[in-house]
């Protein structure tokens, strides 16, 4: 298993995909039935090997994550050989990324950009920040804070 098992909710909402799946590795209705009724270990070879596949293409589809906290905003741009961070931080203890509307802190902001090459699949790595709490952030997002390093009057260098 590379990824995790889809959730009873996540299964039932890709039922048509899971039964095409199950036919395409020669098992019909009446034979997950019955392996299920037995409660088979390849009931959950099979239910690991379709989780992979349906996460795996998910995380293809993947381009932008954002982690904030209150201490830093860090957004990656995941692309197909490498993964470029922007970040913003601060000395300032007071500020908190969270809550605060950065604009009034502006001068108190360092903004800086990174690129990485993907050390492990990319996919996986994709996972790796998911399940550090990354969400899922829209490509204009991402713009606006790599035009706001571009803009910056005083950014650091990687």
């Amino acid at each position: 298993m590379k990824y995790r098992i889809l959730s009873d909710n996540e299964l039932k909402e890709l039922e048509g995909e899971f039964k095409h799946f199950l036919i395409t590795n020669n098992v019909y209705t009446e034979e997950w039935e019955e392996l299920n009724k037995k409660k088979d270990k390849k009931v959950l070879e099979l239910v690991e090997m379709f989780s992979d596949i349906v996460i795996e293409k998910a995380l293809k589809n993947i381009k932008y994550l954002e982690h904030i906290t209150p201490l830093d905003i860090k957004s990656f741009k995941c692309e197909d050989e490498q993964m470029i961070l922007i970040g913003i931080a601060s000395k300032n203890k007071n500020i908190d990324f969270t809550k605060d509307i950065l604009s009034d802190f502006a001068d108190d902001l360092d903004i800086f950009r990174m690129t990485k090459p993907f050390y492990k699949d990319r996919e996986l790595e994709v996972f790796e920040l998911l399940n550090s709490g990354c969400s899922i952030i829209n490509e204009e997002r991402f713009n606006k804070l790599e035009m706001a390093y571009n803009y910056s009057s005083k950014p650091m260098k990687n």
